[in-house]
């Protein structure tokens, strides 16, 4: 008598629980579960945050939105012990003049760029080319 056993599911199972311990959690952009969090300071900035999460999510992004009405810097905290990679930070200044202040996991404020200049900071660490 022969039995094949194929453990398909348990070795999967190993694999990511070695990638999460190996990343404790703060995975690379490509892994993260959630990408980038568009964050207005206050809801008169919402329809600029609507704008900018469509724009992420037409880039294939995975992109969600806070506007929560808690304060920005307590928001701010709750997405870095999320570990999401990306933050974007959305003020008067920025819908002025259409841009996004970034905050980057662990490097904190990266400074205010354009969403393009964004998308290629994006595509540059992913090693694409948009």
């Amino acid at each position: 008598v022969m039995v094949i056993h194929r453990a398909i599911y348990g070795s999967l199972e190993r694999f990511i629980g070695c990638l999460i311990e190996h990343y404790a959690g703060s995975f690379p952009l490509w892994l993260a579960p959630v990408q980038v969090m568009v964050m207005p300071i206050t809801d008169k900035e919402d329809r600029y945050a609507q704008q900018v999460l469509k724009k992420c999510q037409k880039q294939g992004l995975r992109a969600e939105l806070n506007n929560k009405s808690e304060k920005i810097n307590y928001r701010i905290r709750e997405v870095e012990v999320q570990k999401i990679p990306y933050m974007l930070i959305l003020g008067q200044r920025e819908v002025v003049d259409k841009a996004v202040s970034v905050r980057k996991h662990g490097y904190g404020n990266q400074g205010q760029m354009s969403l393009k200049d964004f998308f290629n900071l994006v595509a540059r660490e992913q090693g694409g080319d948009n």
